[in-house]
């Protein structure tokens, strides 16, 4: 295996383990809707605190799905390792 093809094919690894972890925040996200529909259930009275609360905690987890997407794109269309390898290659 010549070696553009192992940067090339680390890349994509990369990438899919990066979305990988857009799916673990969709399970987090139902855990934490879960969480706040119980907790509603056992206390009614809370309701807007247990709602504000769940919408701040969603926030953070949903950065965490944006960002492993974002990592993926770059890794797979704006490559930054494979410039580099590129460049040293022609040296």
């Amino acid at each position: 295996m010549d070696p553009l093809s192992l940067v090339i094919a680390t890349a994509q690894a990369s990438a899919a383990l990066a979305i990988f972890g857009g799916f673990i925040t969709t399970i987090g996200q139902a855990r934490i809707v879960c969480t706040a529909i119980d907790a509603i259930a056992r206390q009614p009275a809370a309701t807007g605190t247990i709602t504000s609360t769940m919408f701040i905690g969603l926030a953070m987890a949903e950065t965490n799905g944006i960002y492993g997407l974002l990592i993926s794109i770059i890794l797979l269309f704006a490559n930054p390792l494979l410039t580099i390898f590129l460049q040293n290659m022609v040296r």
